[in-house]
């Protein structure tokens, strides 16, 4: 240990080697506000068109539950970065990454669908004390966590070549992963 700095081999202080020890001590996760917190979004939409990205949040009122009106809220962040906002577009909103919620079969649940393609049925619902989106990814009852497009520019509108599904199994955990191309 130098006698100058009062640090060890290491660069940590008689206090911060202290610190350490004791928290070796404690139950693992003990106090940590990250493990077991829910995510911040409920999912994402990435494309292959650019680095923009479409956020999907769940929409709580001061309760915790959700609004009876518009339970997601949906908005880009460019270049994937949170502090660059920007809402969608009445037309994004209508025809391409906006969504239209219902009352769901259960309390405190919602049924939801994209405005642009609505045979896909999403469920919307509290899980673990988190809100989540669930669907079914590969035959599983999933946690939605990402949905990846990959798209082919034309000269009107881009074509939409598949539509990747990326979860987690709702009772399991394991990652999932479905793959299809909508009918264009």
């Amino acid at each position: 240990m130098s006698a100058r700095s009062g640090r060890g081999k290491a660069g940590l202080s008689r206090p911060g080697l202290a610190l350490i020890g004791v928290l070796a001590l404690l139950p693992p996760g003990f106090g940590l506000a990250a493990e077991g917190a829910c995510p911040a979004h409920l999912f994402v939409i990435e494309r292959s068109k650019n680095a923009n990205i479409v956020v999907y949040d769940a929409n709580r009122g001061p309760t915790g539950d959700f609004d009876t009106a518009e339970p997601v809220v949906a908005y880009w962040l460019l270049n994937g970065e949170a502090d660059k906002r920007e809402e969608l577009t009445k037309i994004e909103q209508d025809r391409a990454y906006g969504v239209e919620s219902t009352a769901g079969n259960s309390p405190g649940t919602y049924s939801m669908v994209f405005k642009a393609q609505r045979k896909r049925q999403f469920t919307v619902r509290t899980l673990n004390g988190c809100p989540v989106v669930t669907v079914t990814i590969d035959g599983h009852d999933a946690i939605l966590r990402k949905l990846f497009i990959k798209s082919k520019e034309t000269l009107l509108l881009p074509k939409i070549a598949y539509v990747e599904f990326f979860g987690e199994d709702a009772q399991t955990g394991k990652a999932l992963k479905e793959k299809f191309k909508p009918a264009n």
